[in-house]
């Protein structure tokens, strides 16, 4: 298995995808995630779009997370809404969702600042939940907004 060293990413494995480990905390627990970065051409580069958007977490992290965290649960709420489930508390939603992952997506348009999230979800096993920041705005959808 490859092994580099990122000026911006440190050390990065590769499996289709090069990976690491980041710790986070989010929903008020520590946790290790995944660190994703796609490559960009047969060569697997990293480009420097996707080292300025990690850079740009790590000098935003807290406001990131805090937003990341009332989006999840907003669609979460409005999703159980939509299925006729019952709504339920915060802190319920909040156990029932497991970040997963942390990606620094191919970059698809020169310039692009772009990252998201990848969360396991009981509410929707099948399609989870993905955060997407790109250019200075959030999106929620399913894991499908990051692929």
């Amino acid at each position: 298995m490859n092994k580099i060293k990122d000026e911006v990413f440190g050390e990065l494995r590769f499996d289709d995808v090069w990976l690491s480990e980041v710790t986070l905390t989010m929903f008020d627990n520590c946790i290790s995630i995944e660190l994703i970065v796609e490559g960009n051409d047969d060569d697997e580069t990293i480009r420097d779009e996707q080292r300025n958007a990690y850079k740009l977490f790590l000098e935003n992290t807290p406001s990131f997370i805090n937003s990341v965290e009332k989006l999840v649960v907003e669609y979460t709420e409005q999703y159980l809404k939509e299925y006729g489930k019952p709504l339920l508390p915060n802190a319920d939603i909040q156990k029932g969702i497991e970040p997963t992952g942390l990606l620094f997506p191919m970059v698809l348009n020169e310039g692009d600042i772009q990252f998201g999230f990848l969360f396991e979800s009981k509410f929707d096993p099948e399609a989870g939940v993905g955060v997407r920041y790109l250019n200075g705005s959030f999106e929620v959808s399913t894991q499908d907004i990051l692929t």
